[in-house]
């Protein structure tokens, strides 16, 4: 018997066009924060070779399969070493692009580690879809976080992260090349 599916997860396809469109923009920001993850790889691979480490395969293994947060602490941690070719105002700019980018994995861990439901039509002109992430809490038990996020939502997020990998880029080329103050280039707009 023809007609629509009793499992189908839309209602019309204008409802369907809405949840694809948000599904797409959820996957450029996966990618675009992946992105980021390999712009501080590479800064810190750049710091290795910077300091002198010629086998790659060496700053490989430190580096590994580390995920965001490990990322920003190494970044963190080795660009605190450049100590002589560094100053506080570097530091300090550091400080806060690595801050940016924790910003930014909490908004992802956020969206990523959500299961997602997009409502049973397409009621507005932009579809907001719920995220829903399980919590557990000391003095509460279960507690399901629950938030709305649309297409355009995305779109910011992928925004921030394209300027935190010109940021990332803009390290990378200061630790490699001289003649360029590290709180300087991450000052300019991106």
């Amino acid at each position: 018997m023809p007609g629509k599916s009793p499992f189908s997860e839309f209602s019309d396809d204008e409802h369907r066009a809405q949840a694809e469109e948000f599904l797409l923009e959820l996957g450029r920001f996966a990618v675009e924060f992946e992105r980021i993850c390999e712009a501080m790889r590479n800064v810190v691979l750049f710091i290795f070779q910077s300091e002198g480490l010629k086998h790659q395969g060496l700053a490989q293994v430190v580096i590994g399969d580390k995920a965001s947060a490990e990322l920003q602490a190494l970044l963190g941690a080795f660009f605190s070493e450049l100590r002589s070719r560094t100053d506080e105002a570097d530091l300090k700019a550091v400080r806060e692009l690595l801050k940016e980018v924790k910003d930014l994995t909490e908004e992802r861990n956020r969206v990523i580690h959500s299961a997602w439901r997009f409502g049973k039509n397409a009621a507005y002109d932009e579809l907001y879809a719920a995220s829903i992430r399980p919590r557990t809490k000391q003095n509460k038990g279960a507690v399901p976080e629950v938030n709305g996020i649309s297409a355009s939502v995305l779109r910011q997020l992928i925004k921030r992260s394209k300027a935190l990998q010109v940021k990332l880029h803009r390290l990378q080329y200061c630790i490699v090349q001289s003649g360029f103050k590290v709180s300087v280039e991450l000052e300019r707009a991106p």
